[in-house]
């Protein structure tokens, strides 16, 4: 890896830090190491990666900034690999014009920078400040990949990449993190190809290590063995020029592939998902809310438009929560008592039935699984929402208003890799030459692993109004009668099969 930055790149000079994951991950001074070092980096110490899991997996109290470091080691890691495919297999003119050791270190940043612009509390803040907010939308601050695109713009970052460009033998590098990072799709084919490497794929390095640094630190390493050199090194740009944007996998890792989309779906049903956990993110989002104008947040994030980073810059995990203790006269009582729930642990909702599980299985020439998922998040989950409250006020009264219905799409495969045209082949190579590729339907090879895509559905009822053993079991028959009453109607109309 270091030797393809190495070969173009003029005076660079490496060094690496102890990582649990990668044992090492190095590092160039002259470029990364300045990078790392800004003011906006290294607020990722600040920020945790899986906001409140420590609250349920003690250990889990890991940062954005570990991880960022691991997705840039990463991407190195299978860009190096790719860029050389794509010279070898493929042929010089297959880059562009590109230089290869560009390519790769864009990679790399692309890779560090991908969670920049994460909000505090990450994606509770993306669900409470930023998601469905029409004006932050039109100013193009609707998500943290985009606020991460404009916290590049106005900090020393660019400042850092622009010197990138003129000292070092990196021409057009800020340019290729952009695209990289960026929303849309970029015309470049060898653009597209690295793409993957970092987001928005089946198996990018975003995902790979976040699966094995979460496993790792929540101590559930058993969910997150991933074969990650053997999906790298058996992966290869299609070797034709046409089609060099797309990928293929060797058939001799497809077994890697199977046991990494078991881990994504073991990390999500006992971590990510776990009922403790999700309640306490709802607990969170709604302090959040509440606490917006007291605390500025929505202000933060208005000023980026305004070429000012330095708010939001200030913004993390610590800083919220004291903010939130501080100010708890300036806050709603109900919003001022839910602070306290998360500072004392105090957990005041109650999951109520059993967990049911809704499978996206389709018949021929029904609707796809994630359309169908789509339509549910769109459509179903409030009917059923409201339905449930009905049936529960003859148990709890007015108190039924505040039960809440979680539903997750348990997908194995990365949703945003499904969401576009990503094609995907496995192959046969016979002496480095491509002797046999068909299109790898990710969709059908879960469903023959016994990987089946599903809709986790669980609801929850206020801790205060449970008074007794016998009102939890009332309410969680009713739960268990309602949701297989409404989802086998559906079943029948939707294509869903139960």
């Amino acid at each position: 890896m270091k030797r393809i930055i190495d070969a173009g790149a003029a005076g660079l000079t490496w060094d690496a830090v102890r990582d649990p994951i990668y044992d090492y991950v190095e590092y160039n001074k002259e470029v990364e190491a300045r990078i790392i070092d800004t003011r906006v980096f290294q607020r990722l110490r600040r920020i945790r990666q899986l906001q409140l899991a420590y609250l349920v997996y003690p250990g889990a109290d890991h940062t954005r900034f570990q991880h960022s470091l691991g997705v840039m080691h990463l991407a190195g890691v299978f860009a190096s690999h790719l860029v050389s495919d794509l010279a070898t297999l493929v042929g010089p003119e297959a880059l562009e014009g590109f230089e290869p050791h560009v390519l790769v270190e864009a990679a790399r940043i692309a890779g560090l920078l991908h969670d920049l612009g994460h909000g505090p509390f990450s994606h509770a803040f993306e669900d409470a400040i930023l998601k469905n907010n029409r004006g932050l939308e039109e100013k193009g601050l609707g998500d943290h990949e985009r606020i991460g695109l404009v916290l590049i713009e106005h900090t020393e970052v660019s400042r850092v990449l622009r010197d990138a460009e003129e000292k070092h033998g990196m021409p057009h590098l800020g340019e290729l993190v952009v695209k990289l990072l960026g929303v849309d799709e970029p015309g470049e084919k060898v653009i597209r190809l690295l793409r993957k490497v970092v987001k928005a794929w089946v198996y990018p390095a975003d995902v790979m290590d976040f699966l094995m640094r979460d496993s790792y630190y929540a101590g559930t390493k058993e969910y997150g063995v991933i074969d990650y050199q053997r999906l790298i090194r058996n992966t290869h740009p299609y070797p034709e020029l046409g089609k060099h944007d797309e990928v293929v996998l060797e058939r001799k890792a497809l077994g890697a592939l199977r046991s990494y989309l078991y881990s994504r779906v073991s990390m999500y049903e006992h971590v990510y998902l776990h009922p403790v956990g999700v309640a306490f993110s709802r607990l969170l989002v709604d302090v959040l809310r509440g606490g917006d104008e007291a605390l500025g947040l929505t202000e933060a994030v208005e000023r980026l438009a305004e070429g000012d980073p330095d708010p939001y810059i200030r913004l993390d995990d610590w800083r919220v929560m004291v903010l939130l203790e501080e100010r708890r006269d300036q806050l709603d009582p109900e919003i001022a008592e839910k602070v306290m729930c998360l500072v004392e642990r105090r957990n005041p909702w109650k999951r109520i039935g059993r967990e049911s599980r809704i499978p996206l299985l389709t018949g021929e020439g029904g609707p796809q699984p994630l359309a169908l998922a789509l339509k549910y998040h769109k459509d179903w989950r409030r009917d059923l929402e409201e339905r449930l409250r009905q049936e529960a006020r003859s148990i709890i009264g007015d108190a039924a208003s505040d039960i809440w219905v979680m539903s997750h799409v348990l997908y194995p495969a990365p949703l945003a890799s499904l969401s576009r045209t990503y094609p995907l082949y496995e192959a046969k190579f016979i002496r480095g030459e491509l002797a046999e590729a068909r299109r790898l339907n990710i969709y059908e090879f879960m469903v023959r692993e016994g990987l089946v895509p599903s809709i986790v559905v669980r609801a929850y009822a206020p801790r205060s109004n449970i008074d007794s053993r016998e009102t939890l079991a009332r309410l969680s028959e009713i739960f268990d009668h309602t949701v297989t009453d409404f989802f086998s109607i559906r079943s029948l109309a939707g294509g869903i099969t139960l």
